[in-house]
């Protein structure tokens, strides 16, 4: 028997076989055994998710015979013609070599004829962005009035060269990377199966490269087994050509040691070795990657292609670099690897660029420094003994002078770090004293008004008050003008919403609004005033008594019998 490649051997053959894609299968099953079949349906997402698989999986399953909970049996007559391809009513074709205008009106004038033997006829047109404008418009037509047996099945990696004539017109599901655990965990099941053995790493190794592609994942498994009958770390490292991990955290922790000897030296065994450079460089950005997500969050749970033991080496990197040092590196390297794909010399330029990049590091340690000012101050009052006796050849003056010198140029660092950090506090305590200057402002113009006078006020300049608010705030304006002043009791204004206003009335009583509100009111009425925010109560009023009768039983209801009711002649 001919060798058949692993991804077509374990094909899924029920939706509950499609990993990672919960979101489709279900509401396919779920139409499928309501009776709720769309006329078209448009699969997206990037290769080997399982779209062809889960549209085939889908034309079994209208079609099957004896259907479990919307998954086809795969063992009925027509369930199995599909599955050997035999059956006329499921036509699958590739649009990438079946795209011209004649093609989709062939396809047309065959669609109008009546299954052979099953429910619908399908059509799966895979790579349907590939179809011509022509070829689209043809097909619009049969879209817009198909029938009744017919079911359209389109699969296509790039959905946004697809007419919105088209999309408007199929029910679009999009199916997502699969995630690196899933992989894995299929490939171990795979292997199980078939009898291999297999080390964890090199599945997840796997796993990362095929970024989220299932039908990627089982291909390079497949190449590993018929390269060594056996899955290890090593085997999975030369068939992909990248490079090892434990190399990797090599040339990390020279980089952080700023060591250009052994940087250059490990990327020249690297390279040299026919490693691909940039995936050299990709794994290094992971790597300090995972250095910044393991030092910000004291947490290993989302970090990528690495295992417990290289965890532990990453802690102990991290001991030896800040943030600030890790994001800068990051970035340079991802400057290197976008310059270095489109150079001519791609290992001349990354060796410039790790070079540049460790011979100017600089780190200023501000305690350091600070020490320093501190000691060379010490030593001009004589109050520090240098530990250089070489320093005692030296005369007062000269000494003195050379001191001097040195404070001047470790002051002149440390304002230069400094400077952004007092522009930024200077700013601050000049917005501080502008507010400071308009409350002062505002005191002084109080008029004490009595509350009556306030009251007029926003009333009778009602309008002025809402232009003021809107000036500043726009949104605030929105708010306050759907309110209504109803009082103003001990220089505290109440203003009444409509309780059909939920959102506003909401709004109005958040903290930094109300807050606004009051500074704004109380400017434009040059009188401190406090604001509050009610909702109207609707008030039921009685029917009143009109009769003298209505009078009489209420007052029996309230006295009893004492009281009586005599009518006048």
């Amino acid at each position: 028997m001919s060798h058949q490649a692993i991804y077509r051997r374990f094909r899924p053959k029920v939706f509950d076989d499609v990993l990672g894609q919960e979101h489709v299968t279900r509401t396919l099953k779920n139409q499928i055994m309501s009776h709720s079949i769309a006329h078209a349906y448009l699969f997206s997402g990037i290769r080997g998710t399982g779209k062809t698989s889960t549209a085939k999986i889908f034309a079994r399953a209208v079609n099957c015979l004896n259907n479990h909970k919307g998954n086809p049996c795969n063992e009925c007559e027509i369930c199995k013609s599909i599955l050997e391809e035999t059956n006329m009513d499921v036509i699958e074709m590739d649009a990438a070599s079946n795209n011209g205008v004649d093609d989709i009106r062939e396809l047309r004038d065959k669609v109008m004829f009546l299954p052979v033997k099953s429910k619908y006829k399908v059509y799966i047109i895979d790579e349907v962005h590939m179809l011509s404008k022509g070829a689209f418009n043809a097909l619009l037509k049969t879209l817009e009035e198909p029938p009744e047996h017919l079911l359209f099945i389109l699969a296509t990696t790039e959905p946004q060269k697809i007419p919105a004539t088209i999309l408007s017109r199929c029910q679009r599901f999009d199916l997502k990377r699969i995630n690196a655990d899933i992989i894995v965990e299929n490939m171990k099941k795979i292997c199980n199966e078939l009898k291999i053995n297999y080390e964890e790493k090199a599945l997840k190794l796997i796993a990362a490269n095929s970024e989220g592609a299932m039908r990627d994942a089982q291909s390079i498994l497949d190449r590993c087994i018929s390269f060594n009958s056996q899955v290890d770390y090593d085997t999975v490292i030369n068939l992909l050509g990248t490079v090892n991990y434990q190399v990797v955290l090599e040339a990390a922790d020279a980089i952080v040691d700023n060591n250009i000897v052994r940087t250059m030296s490990l990327v020249d065994n690297i390279l040299n070795s026919g490693k691909e450079l940039t995936f050299f460089l990709d794994e290094l950005i992971i790597c300090f990657r995972n250095m910044l997500i393991m030092k910000t969050t004291n947490s290993s749970e989302n970090l990528m292609r690495i295992s417990e033991d290289e965890t532990n080496e990453i802690i102990e990197l991290n001991k030896k670099i800040s943030v600030d040092e890790i994001v800068r590196i990051i970035e340079e390297l991802s400057i290197a690897q976008s310059e270095c794909k489109r150079a001519l010399a791609p290992r001349v330029l990354l060796e410039t660029k790790l070079i540049k990049m460790l011979h100017n590091v600089h780190y200023v340690n501000m305690e350091e420094l600070v020490k320093r000012i501190e000691n060379i101050e010490n030593s001009l009052i004589g109050k520090y003994q240098p530990k250089d006796t070489a320093r005692k050849s030296e005369t007062e003056p000269d000494r003195i002078n050379k001191e001097q010198e040195n404070i001047e140029k470790t002051k002149k660092t440390v304002n230069t770090e400094k400077t952004e950090k007092t522009v930024n506090t200077e700013k601050i305590e000049k917005a501080k004293k502008t507010e400071k200057n308009k409350e002062e402002a505002l005191e002084n113009k109080q008029e004490n008004k009595s509350d009556d006078a306030i009251f007029d006020t926003i009333i009778n300049e009602w309008q002025s008050l809402l232009k003021e608010i809107r000036s500043e705030n726009a949104g605030l304006q929105a708010i306050i003008r759907e309110s209504k002043l109803t009082e103003v009791i001990n220089k505290k204004a109440v203003f009444e919403f409509n309780p059909k206003f939920t959102f506003h009335i909401n709004a109005a009583n958040q903290p930094k609004n109300k807050e606004e509100f009051k500074e704004i009111l109380s400017r434009f009425l040059n009188e401190k005033c406090e604001v509050e925010f009610i909702t109207k109560k609707e008030v039921r009023h009685e029917i009143p008594k009109t009769t003298i009768k209505d009078v009489y039983e209420e007052l029996k209801n309230e006295f009893g019998e004492i009281v009586e009711y005599k009518q006048e002649d």
